[in-house]
Formats: C-alpha cells, sequence, structure tokens
C-alpha cells in the first residue's frame, strides 16, 4: 500500500512501484490488449486521482441467503508526461495522459 504522502505527488512510470501498478492498472477508455508494451512509458508519471467504489454483481452468490452485491473498491490515477506533470496540480497535467483504475487492495 502507498502512504498518503506518495499518493499526493506522483511516482515514476519506471519505478519498481509504478511498473506493479500498471501491469494491474485498466485503462478507463476501454481498450485492453493481452499483450501491453509499457516501454513507452519511460518517460511518464503517474498522478494519482482518487478513490472509488462501484457496485459490482456478486458471482459467488448461488444461494437466496447470499449477498447479490458487493463493493469493489478502486483507485483512479492519471499517467501523465513526466515533463508536464505538476506535482501541486490535483490533475497532474491536461494533455498527452490517459487515465488507468487499479484494485484498491493492488495500490
Amino acid at each position: 500500500a502507498i502512504g498518503l504522502s506518495t499518493a499526493a505527488s506522483s511516482i515514476s512510470s519506471n519505478s519498481d512501484l509504478g511498473q506493479k501498478l500498471l501491469s494491474s492498472a485498466r485503462r478507463l477508455d476501454g481498450y485492453q490488449d493481452a499483450e501491453v508494451d509499457y516501454t513507452w512509458v519511460a518517460n511518464y508519471s503517474l498522478k494519482f486521482q482518487g478513490c472509488h467504489t462501484t457496485p459490482q454483481w456478486n458471482e459467488d452468490a448461488d444461494g437466496e441467503d447470499d449477498v447479490k452485491l458487493t463493493n469493489l473498491n478502486l483507485v483512479r490515477f492519471r499517467l501523465c508526461p513526466s515533463d508536464t506533470c505538476a506535482t501541486d496540480s490535483a490533475y497532474g497535467c491536461k494533455s498527452g495522459y490517459g487515465d488507468y483504475v487499479v484494485s484498491m487492495d493492488t495500490y
């Protein structure tokens, strides 16, 4: 887990932590490729955007008394070009970015 002080700044995409987050993340624009090449992100930074909870159908619910909905806890982050990623801005950057989500447990 990442401490609050780390979450407030940015994380280099080529750091061990950045690579771990990207390997578990899902792009929000819907594009997913089974063989994703992340070498292009070497000069990008991950900027924390916020935490989100969304209801999700419980696939394991098979009995009448089982909980049918469960909460999915996610962290959203923005992948910004490092040379334009502002650590003092909540958005990090305004162009050339991609938004991603990852499980809160992973983050």
